[in-house]
């Protein structure tokens, strides 16, 4: 499956409406989808298409804040309907209380460490609107965070290409591990 979004993503990358795609792709990876956006900023980029590396970045970050706000309305609304009885279902409901006053407890870092990792951010922002984060701080973080994110990766597709195509193309290892990393400094800084 991976295969055929990359080949989707590299062909839609080259297309002139590829701007409005990576808007998208963008959008729905904050919210629904599974498909990381970043793959779509590297093609778009790497290919040398006409587009700056900042607009790039701008859209992405745009859009992704977007569909994080999305995120956090599925969250926000539809929570009681689905996840509630799931929670109920597998008898988790203390559990999840439990992790909601964590993240209340320290929800800047939280939100600003999720929006710049391999961490799914649209776990971030559907657990937003399960546990009511305060809506200013969640979109000022994503808009930090998201927009370092993209920027970074923007920025150094710009300068190197193609190579740096291929080195987050195959990466999925250093990604791997960078997760992990990450998981294991929010639990030891933050939840502990």
């Amino acid at each position: 499956m991976k295969e055929k979004f990359l080949k989707w993503a590299e062909d839609a990358a080259n297309h002139k409406h590829a701007i409005h795609t990576l808007f998208l792709v963008s959008f729905a990876e904050s919210s629904f989808s599974p498909f990381p956006a970043y793959f779509m900023v590297l093609f778009i980029l790497a290919h040398k298409v006409k587009h700056s590396w900042q607009k790039v970045a701008f859209v992405a970050t745009i859009s992704s804040v977007l569909g994080g706000v999305f995120g956090y309305i599925i969250g926000y609304y539809f929570y009681k309907y689905l996840g509630e009885p799931i929670l109920s279902f597998y008898n988790l409901q203390n559990e999840f209380n439990n992790f909601g006053i964590k993240f209340h407890d320290n929800q800047f870092w939280i939100l600003f460490i999720a929006a710049m990792t391999p961490i799914p951010y649209k776990i971030t922002a559907i657990a937003s609107g399960v546990f009511v984060i305060n809506m200013p701080l969640f979109i000022t973080t994503s808009i930090l965070g998201r927009g370092i994110k993209f920027i970074i990766v923007s920025f150094f597709t710009k300068k190197y290409g193609a190579k740096m195509k291929e080195a987050m193309s195959e990466s999925l290892w250093s990604t791997f591990l960078t997760f992990i990393l990450i998981l294991f400094l929010i639990y030891y800084f933050v939840l502990k």
